[in-house]
């Protein structure tokens, strides 16, 4: 496959919907992308939005399905939601409000109450009209799941879209985005009055209106032009959906994205986040440093500096003076120096991010490299069928704590320096309150070869998990 022609050889597509995971990928006899699997799912998303392990079980089995078909491991994702799965707002800017992330929140908590805390949102301003937003929300158990799940399977996600955000990116406000299924249309735009959503259905003479978001009323389409060529309406299909998702990934076209921050992510047409760019030069990708210049590394340190005031006494109730000892750091030591074989880290990780999917309840539990009790039960460490890859990339204490505040914003560390043959280490003991927020932290913690799991552990009398963690750092 050539460069110029803007498909990703090693960029993997994925699409989801209510009922099935497809995977696109390159086609070796044309210069196009095409499915390459589908894999369905054994229980539809919207029936089990709120439930975290039958969520997490529905991504989980299809991944492995793909996996079986194709090679995931140490490639790029992108990944496409359909927007059923998605909700939709409209908001016109305020001049009472200094801050339009702060007026979308609370007319999300207008909208939604007490259940807008269950969703993670992004909006945009096109460049016509101005200070008309849209704002889309996934539940934010939808893409933790994605995120943990993509993880696991050695998936580096760079991208997670809404499909309308591909389909409205090129359009002129006269012009609509079209889905056609059987005699039944959706609608995409971005009008006038900004963006609009809409499903009309035809039987016979008879026309069925469903609108969905937006500002305007429907307008009057006729199934006769919808049959002819007209180009105000574009038709896609779900490959010209992917195809195009990989040509404004080629040219840094601004979408929406559910893998970056919450929050206002398109001014006036212009990204606002620092998107993580993908060089199609390269046969190898890096993630951009998070503080990568001098403005963002003084907030970042300044950030830092205020975390560590709050934390630096903080006492860990019960845990030991020495919680990991000189000897056991070590362990980051040969596994920056060995790639060959599977780390005791990564088979303590495996361990771990499986246990979810093994026990309904979780009371108790401490992991090391010589115990693992569950509930008061020994079990052996699982090292068969290892599929974590194996990390390429280093990252320092500073980068590493902004990143696992970004997970959760109550999270509790403590730390403790010693040296390893002739290395500082820095060990850290990571308070999660939540058991999913420790999943999702030690998904990210394994991309880095500088890091080690040294134990894990949670008592009966919280739902708090410690993870026990070595940094080698990289002073050269």
């Amino acid at each position: 496959m050539e460069q110029e022609v803007g498909i990703i050889s090693w960029l993997i597509y994925f699409l989801l919907d209510n009922k099935s995971l497809s995977v696109y990928t390159d086609s070796t006899k044309k210069q196009s992308l095409s499915l390459a699997f589908k894999a369905k799912l054994h229980l539809t998303i919207s029936s089990t939005i709120g439930n975290s392990k039958k969520l997490n079980s529905i991504i989980a089995r299809a991944l492995d399905e793909i996996s079986e078909e194709i090679d995931l491991t140490n490639n790029l994702a992108s990944i496409i939601v359909d927007d059923s799965l998605l909700s939709h707002s409209i908001i016109v800017g305020s001049k009472k409000y200094k801050d339009i992330n702060k007026q979308i929140k609370d007319e999300s908590a207008i909208k939604w109450g007490d259940k807008a805390s269950n969703y993670y949102f992004i909006s945009e301003e096109k460049k016509t009209p101005k200070n008309i937003f849209h704002s889309v929300a996934i539940h934010h158990l939808l893409r933790e799941k994605i995120k943990l799940n993509f993880n696991n399977f050695g998936l580096s996600i760079k991208y997670i879209v809404p499909l309308s955000s591909i389909l409205i990116s090129s359009l002129k406000p006269s012009q609509f985005s079209v889905i056609k299924n059987g005699k039944k249309y959706q609608f995409f735009g971005n009008t006038k009055k900004g963006f609009m959503f809409f499903k009309l259905s035809y039987s016979g003479s008879k026309k069925v209106e469903e609108k969905i978001i937006g500002l305007l009323d429907i307008p009057n389409i006729k199934k006769s032009e919808l049959d002819k060529n007209n180009l105000k309406f574009i038709f896609f299909n779900t490959t010209k959906i992917v195809e195009y998702l990989a040509n404004y990934i080629f040219k840094d076209v601004p979408l929406l994205n559910f893998a970056e921050s919450n929050s206002p992510q398109i001014f006036s047409g212009e990204l606002k986040v620092n998107n993580r760019r993908y060089s199609p030069s390269s046969s190898s990708f890096k993630y951009d440093n998070l503080i990568k210049n001098f403005s963002s590394g003084f907030l970042s340190l300044l950030f830092l500096l205020f975390v560590l005031s709050i934390f630096s006494n903080y006492n860990f109730l019960n845990f030991e003076d020495s919680p990991i000892s000189e000897d056991k750091s070590e362990v980051v030591v040969e596994k920056a120096n060995n790639q060959n074989i599977p780390s005791t880290s990564m088979i303590l990780a495996y361990n771990l991010l499986g246990i979810d999917e093994k026990f309904s309840e979780l009371n108790t539990l401490l992991l090391t490299e010589s115990e693992f009790i569950v509930n008061g039960t020994s079990l052996e460490l699982d090292q068969t069928d290892l599929n974590l890859n194996y990390a390429q990339q280093k990252i320092n204490f500073n980068e590493l704590l902004i990143g696992l505040f970004e997970i959760e914003n109550n999270l509790k560390f403590k730390v403790f320096e010693n040296v390893s043959n002739e290395q500082s280490v820095q060990n850290i003991v990571l308070k999660f309150e939540s058991f999913e927020s420790s999943l999702n932290a030690l998904s990210e913690l394994i991309k880095f070869e500088n890091i080690s799991l040294i134990k894990a552990f949670k008592d009966d009398n919280s739902d708090n998990l410690h993870l026990y963690i070595s940094i080698l750092s990289d002073e050269n």
